[in-house]
């Protein structure tokens, strides 16, 4: 990680330990960052927070405050900042939840949410398990148990799922190729086991599916290459293909 990202994190350890103090159990980077994919232009910081009890209104205000990007710019895009109780974390299941979520960033309006589900935490869990660092407080091997492939595969396609709702949506995927490379990574990690940045398992898909130009141009798009939308048709097809059983030796020759 290069200086201007340690700095934020040391900020942000800073805010969340004068607000929680003996509450916090400790927190955990994952995501782009620790897989080595940040894109300062388009990726977000993410951070648990793994806490003893829930949380005080007043604390959630704070932190909601403190944390905003207009008072702490992040230097990616944003923060995806989820708080989690402690006996989440040390007992995962196969649908997660939260006590807070603050989604903030400098083309969004900042996003609180509060004690919710949310299956997309069992990924972060799963990254955090295999490549997040400890920002402060009990190492992550002491808090997190394991998860399942299975659970974690469900909780993988169940962001396919939401893809296919929400092609083209205009943060989350303007392009299109967010819902390409997540389900490249879905099919890599089901192919081999490995849980990979979605650049790397976008590279992975290409080499199985050298043809492929929606493939090819998602990965553009993340390299700053390519600027225009994705084939929506082209995109659902590759979602429903890697969510189904699929047989690894009959790739639609369409997509």
């Amino acid at each position: 990680m290069d200086d201007q990202i340690d700095d934020y994190l040391y900020q942000l350890t800073e805010v969340v330990n004068s607000v929680l103090e003996d509450r916090l159990v400790g927190l955990y980077l994952c995501g782009s960052t620790v897989l080595g994919d940040f894109n300062e232009k388009i990726s977000d910081i993410d951070v648990l927070c793994i806490v003893k009890r829930p949380l005080k209104e007043s604390e959630k205000r704070a932190l909601a405050k403190n944390l905003s990007h207009q008072t702490l710019p992040s230097p990616g895009a944003g923060l995806e900042f989820y708080v989690v109780l402690e006996q989440e974390a040390a007992q995962p299941h196969s649908l997660l939840s939260y006590e807070f979520a603050l989604l903030t960033g400098q083309d969004i309006d900042d996003k609180v949410k509060e004690e919710e589900m949310d299956e997309g935490l069992l990924m972060d869990f799963a990254i955090n398990v295999q490549s997040g660092k400890t920002l402060t407080g009990r190492a992550k091997e002491e808090v997190f148990g394991s998860i399942p492939k299975p659970w974690l595969e469900e909780a993988m396609k169940g962001s396919l799922r939401w893809h296919n709702s929400h092609i083209f949506h205009p943060y989350y995927d303007p392009y299109g190729h967010e819902a390409v490379m997540n389900a490249c990574r879905t099919w890599c990690f089901k192919e081999t086991g490995v849980l990979t940045s979605k650049t790397r398992g976008t590279k992975w898909a290409l080499k199985q599916w050298p043809y492929s130009e929606v493939i090819r141009r998602a990965l553009a798009i993340r390299q700053g290459t390519w600027h225009e939308l994705l084939d929506a048709e082209e995109i659902q097809q590759l979602l429903q293909f890697v969510r189904s059983n699929h047989d690894s030796a009959r790739i639609p020759s369409a997509i």
